[in-house]
């Protein structure tokens, strides 16, 4: 392990060392209880390999820890794996109690899948390691399981070009879609489909708006080197006001579902191949 990596895990191993003694088991106990060799909990524990998120989720239930360990790694990768830029954008849409986006480019980070995030990034970093490109993909498809236990209201508004421009083959996008729609069924998220607008409002940079108390709410707004919070009440409203009016122009909710499925099966196949 790289030192880089070794100061990043540090906490973990420690943690992991603190709750197994605490637990009263040895190594060779707790890996037996996990069917794992027991030369791996002293490699965590020792900062001699990275623990992966599986790792860390069996290791809680084999310490019965309340799922403290899964939370410390999401935070470790995150604080790693996530841009400066986006670090307080992620820690605030923990906390949300609703959150309203606009995207006009591409499918949204939280609603990415796994196939979908890989294509951008390694588009887009062609000197970053496969490895590295694996957790920033986990960093990314995970903000939703982090955030949707917490029952915030998702409301997302997304320009037709964003499922009409491929990223990756038809099954990335075929995958991609049908996982929007699960999300939609299940009553995760409510979107709605932007087609050709009748306004140059949908030319503006993807943004969001975030509830995180009665009395507080935020804005962030995304360009092509980054993005930053927006706390001023005015332009807060002005967010919100841009919102509505676009959530106006597109397709109401169950449209966009049908329009979704229609999609999907002109451009990428029949949306039942996924599950054959």
């Amino acid at each position: 392990m790289e030192e880089d990596d070794r100061a990043r895990w540090r906490q973990f191993g420690a943690e992991l060392h603190r709750m197994r003694q605490s637990s009263g088991m040895t190594q060779r106990q707790l890996a037996t209880k996990m069917a794992m060799h027991y030369t791996m909990i002293g490699k965590l524990e020792r900062l001699e390999r990275s623990p992966k998120r599986e790792q860390a989720e069996e290791l809680d239930r084999a310490l019965e820890t309340g799922g403290t360990l899964s939370r410390l790694w999401h935070e470790l990768t995150n604080r790693h794996y996530v841009p400066e830029w986006f670090k307080d954008a992620l820690l605030l849409e923990q906390r949300a109690t609703e959150i309203r986006a606009y995207e006009s480019l591409r499918i949204p980070g939280l609603l990415q899948t796994r196939d979908y995030a890989r294509v951008l990034l390694e588009e887009r970093q062609v000197t970053t390691p496969p490895d590295q490109i694996e957790q920033m993909v986990e960093t990314r498809t995970e903000r939703m399981s982090m955030i949707r236990s917490n029952r915030p209201l998702l409301w997302f508004v997304i320009k037709e070009s964003a499922f009409l421009d491929p990223v990756g083959d038809e099954r990335v996008m075929r995958g991609q879609i049908r996982h929007i729609l699960d999300l939609a069924d299940e009553g995760v998220i409510r979107v709605q489909v932007l087609p050709t607008p009748r306004s140059s409002l949908s030319l503006c940079e993807p943004f969001r708006v975030m509830v995180l108390s009665g009395t507080q709410t935020v804005g962030y707004v995304e360009n092509m080197l980054g993005g930053g919070v927006i706390d001023s009440s005015p332009q807060v409203q002005e967010l919100n006001s841009v919102f509505g009016l676009l959530a106006a122009e597109g397709l109401p909710f169950p449209q966009s579902i049908a329009h979704l499925r229609k999609i999907s099966g002109e451009r990428y196949g029949d949306l039942e191949e996924e599950h054959l």
